[in-house]
């Protein structure tokens, strides 16, 4: 320790340096396995396959382009199992050579089940990978995939959250935005996009509005219900990701359209160049709609992806609430004296426009990846009130207008490489 203290002092970059080295002058000693899982009958990669050294406890998982890799295997005789719901188990007999780096590209082949009957949906299907992603996960989570949620078209994330057992959703005129994990309240969870924590949507509250995200721009959905040491300390609920998508292979350009008149009360005129588009494609400024242009695509051998997508959309989220109040003056549970009694009337016109724009590309041995992610919404509410005082015999009115914007820009920068003694990740 005494010489350790001397050299910290005036030599400390050199000391760095000596450490680095002898962390990999023994490098020649460990060994690599990689490759890819995929089906043997599409070719298409399974994500989350569990991959691993029989009687050790090295091991990995692929990724979602079914890209693995296990690295500092010392040299010896291994044999390499691989495991995805679905599909044969397989084992294979690998031998590790010090500083060698072992490719296997392993082809699992589906596996029938005899049953008295099998119901098989597309949904199951698409859903195999978060399975598969839910089991090898170090905590208690829950995730949707893509095709879940392309399954079942839900109005925003929060809705698509919603879905998953232990959660509940908190709605406004009827369309959810607020998640609650395990009946924590929404401000006691954390909200990412990508692993990047979203700002808190209320003045005086640390809670986020998922109306605003768009689930047509998501790849996935992941909710974990478990405080680790990577959480964020005020997660106590739980964290929910959301993992925005990224282009397939090929060339891929789409549009979705819905609209559905409906007269909203307190409507607000939109500027000419707005009023003429949506005027050319039958709207007006009394529609419901919803429309959704996406494009993406691979490049350069499908090491470039590029997708684009923009969500706009307009809702009537007119709603009616009745309120009472009541005494019990006797503390008798049978008798109760109502006091007063209160009806509301809430026209809501609620706009949003989503974008999302992200761009990745394969290195060997990692990825690089940028992705822009912005919401602005605009809702005006109207408000018209009744109250009736039974004990006072009296008759309240009350109208009023408000309005409120909510505008978020997300730009995220990741970059991931494997080397062949660590992992560098970072965003």
């Amino acid at each position: 320790m005494s010489i350790l203290k001397p050299l910290m002092k005036f030599y400390p970059k050199y000391l760095i340096a000596i450490l680095l080295f002898c962390g990999f002058v023994d490098a020649s000693d460990f060994g690599i396995i990689k490759g890819i899982i995929t089906d043997s009958l599409s070719s298409n990669p399974l994500p989350y396959a569990n991959i691993f050294l029989s009687n050790t406890s090295m091991g990995s998982t692929s990724d979602e382009d079914g890209e693995y890799v296990i690295t500092d295997i010392p040299a010896g005789p291994y044999e390499l199992t691989i495991s995805y719901i679905g599909y044969q188990q397989q084992n294979i007999s690998v031998n590790i050579n010090g500083g060698d780096e072992l490719i296997k590209n392993i082809n699992l082949i589906p596996q029938t089940v005899q049953a008295e009957a099998v119901l098989v949906t597309v949904q199951a299907k698409g859903q195999k990978s978060a399975i598969n992603q839910q089991l090898s996960s170090k905590s208690i989570m829950n995730a949707v995939s893509s095709a879940r949620i392309e399954a079942l078209p839900d109005a925003n994330a929060a809705e698509s959250v919603g879905r998953l057992p232990g959660v509940s959703v908190t709605r406004v005129g009827g369309e959810g935005t607020k998640v609650v994990i395990r009946g924590v309240a929404p401000k006691y969870n954390v909200i990412t996009i990508d692993g990047i924590r979203l700002a808190s949507s209320e003045a005086g509250d640390r809670s986020t509005d998922l109306s605003m995200i768009s689930s047509s721009m998501l790849e996935g959905i992941e909710v974990f219900k478990t405080v680790t040491a990577d959480k964020d300390a005020d997660a106590l609920g739980g964290t929910v990701n959301f993992k925005l998508r990224k282009a397939k292979k090929g060339f891929k350009l789409s549009l979705q359209y819905e609209n559905r008149n409906a007269e909203f009360a307190g409507s607000r005129d939109k500027d000419y160049f707005s009023r003429n588009i949506y005027i050319s494609m039958g709207l007006d400024k009394d529609s419901e709609y919803k429309i959704i242009p996406s494009i993406e695509a691979r490049l350069f051998k499908n090491r470039l992806g590029i997708f684009m997508q923009t969500s706009i959309d307009r809702k009537n989220l007119t709603s009616h609430e009745f309120a009472a109040n009541y005494d019990n003056k006797t503390n008798d549970d049978s008798t109760y004296i109502t006091q007063s009694i209160g009806l509301s009337h809430l026209p809501r016109d609620k706009e949003r426009k989503n974008r999302a724009i992200i761009i990745d590309y394969k290195l060997s041995d990692g990825s690089i990846s940028f992705a822009n992610f912005s919401s602005a919404g605009f809702t005006e509410q109207f408000r018209r009130s009744e109250r009736y005082d039974i004990g006072s015999n009296a008759h309240f009115y009350e109208i009023g207008n408000s309005s409120s914007e909510q505008d978020i820009t997300n730009n995220i920068l990741s970059i991931e490489k494997q080397f062949s003694r660590f992992h560098i990740e970072t965003k």
